[in-house]
Parts: structure tokens; C-alpha cells; sequence
């Protein structure tokens, strides 16, 4: 049902992270530009406030110059961090991996927005069940029979640098759809322990009827 496996970057894959490598040094190039245009208008905010002689200007200038120190402090921060993370995603184009978690589908059932954290689907493959989904499923609003979660890794596993999920095969409509997260009785229930431990057990999407008819009474 699920299948997890380690390949090299494929061609597209490679072009992506290329072209992030790109953006990014443009990203660099600009803030340079933004952090030099901010220091050189904080020195003149300083010095307009230590020649006047009005008390609100100064406040004025004072205020405007701490503002725009910390806009000033956001980019240095940021030209600190981004060349050592450029570096990591040269190195991943040049050795990375690719992790690919493999999931088969025979039938789902979609809940929607479970406790703020994104869309989760209890998939049923050969008569076993799991639950997938989250943050990484952002966007995805039906599922295909197979789905591939692809992650895309720095040689030594620590760090991923570029995800998305790959839905292929035919289109599988929901065997029902949470609209409203699950109920309580559902969360404390056996079978959602067994769905939260991340592992597959044996069952079929008939073992949530009751919890589905309760659903639609609410």
C-alpha cells in the first residue's frame, strides 16, 4: 500500500531547484541594493535629527531611523543566511536524493481541514487502511490511485529543499467527505489510534459508517 524508496534527481526535478538557485541570487543581488539605499537613509534620518532644532522632527527622524534599522537588521539577517543556504541547494542539484513515498489507492475518504493542518484522506488499498495528508497535500482536492510524496534531500537526509505530491492513474471520487474535521467520539476512537500510529492495518472505509451518520446529522 505504501512504499518508501530513495532515487537520484530526476531532469525536471534538477531544473527546478536550478532555477530556485537563480531566484535566489537575485533575491541576494537586491537586498544588497535595499540594505545599502536603508543605511544610507538612516544616516540621513540621524543627521537631519541632530541639526534640527524642532522637537517633533527629532522624534519624527528618531522614530523613522528605528524603523528603519530593524527593516536594516531583517536584511542583514537574511544575506547572512542565504549564501550558506545557496551553497546547500548547489550541493543537492550536484549529489542530492529523492525521497518518494509511493501510495496505492483502491478507495478514500476525504476530511477536511483536520485541526488546522490541512486537508487528511483515510485511504483503503487491498483491504488496509492509512491515513495521509497535511501541510504537503495543500491544494490537492481529489485523489488518483496512485500518489507519489516527493521529497527532495541533501545527500546525508537532513534537510528537504523542494516537495510536492504527484498524483497519477484514474480519478477516484470520496467515499465521503468530512466537510467539518471529525467529531470528538471519532478522535478518542480505536480505529483513529490505529490510523495515527502511521502504520497500514486491516480493514475497508465501511468500519467509519457510523461515524459518517453521524456526520450527517449534524
Amino acid at each position: 500500500m505504501i512504499k518508501e524508496y530513495y532515487r537520484k534527481l530526476s531532469e525536471s526535478e534538477i531544473k527546478i531547484l536550478e532555477k530556485q538557485v537563480s531566484e535566489t541570487k537575485t533575491d541576494i543581488a537586491k537586498k544588497y541594493g535595499t540594505g545599502i539605499i536603508a543605511a544610507v537613509l538612516i544616516m540621513g534620518l540621524v543627521a537631519m535629527a541632530i541639526l534640527s532644532h524642532n522637537t517633533w522632527q527629532i522624534v519624527i527622524f528618531f522614530g523613522l531611523s528605528f524603523f528603519l534599522i530593524l527593516y536594516l537588521y531583517y536584511i542583514i539577517s537574511d544575506l547572512l543566511r542565504l549564501p550558506k543556504f545557496l551553497r546547500k541547494k548547489q550541493e543537492v542539484v550536484e549529489n542530492g536524493l529523492v525521497r518518494v513515498i509511493e501510495i496505492n489507492i483502491d478507495r478514500y475518504i476525504k476530511i477536511e481541514n483536520l485541526k488546522d493542518e490541512g486537508d487528511h484522506f483515510i485511504v483503503e488499498y487491498d483491504g488496509m487502511l492509512s491515513l495521509i495528508g497535511g501541510q504537503e497535500f495543500l491544494g490537492v482536492k481529489k485523489l488518483k490511485n496512485k500518489i507519489e510524496q516527493i521529497e527532495v534531500m541533501d545527500s546525508n537526509k537532513t534537510g528537504i529543499y523542494y516537495d510536492t505530491v504527484r498524483k497519477a492513474g484514474k480519478n477516484l471520487e470520496p467515499y465521503y467527505i468530512f466537510k467539518k474535521g471529525v467529531s470528538d467520539k471519532f478522535i478518542e476512537s480505536e480505529i483513529w489510534n490505529n490510523l495515527t500510529d502511521g502504520k497500514s492495518f486491516s480493514g475497508k472505509l465501511e468500519n467509519f459508517n457510523k461515524f459518517i451518520e453521524d456526520d450527517k446529522r449534524k
